[in-house]
């Protein structure tokens, strides 16, 4: 089940460019979209804020949570895309 898992994770992380939006702002705006519905109701923004501006991984904490948020591929890939193009430089 972890390798099925990991495979998809790395096949989305891999062709998530090619379905981007065109417009960044609609990828901005739809990854916070997820991250209200699917991430703040378990603990709040200052925590995914805080772990973003420590400069962690916020991919690999996205496969932590992966289970427990229920995320559908889609917002995998929409979470990526952010995650990616928003990463603090370390």
């Amino acid at each position: 089940m972890k390798i099925r898992t990991l495979a998809v994770t790395m096949i989305l992380a891999a062709t998530g460019a090619a379905h981007a939006s065109d417009n960044p702002n609609d990828n901005d705006r739809k990854a916070q979209e997820i991250i209200a519905r699917k991430c703040t109701g378990c603990h709040g923004e200052a925590k995914i804020k805080a772990a973003f501006s420590s400069g962690r991984d916020m991919r690999a904490v996205q496969k932590e949570m992966l289970q427990r948020a229920g995320l559908s591929a889609r917002e995998q890939e929409v979470l990526g895309i952010f995650w990616k193009k928003k990463q603090p430089v370390k």
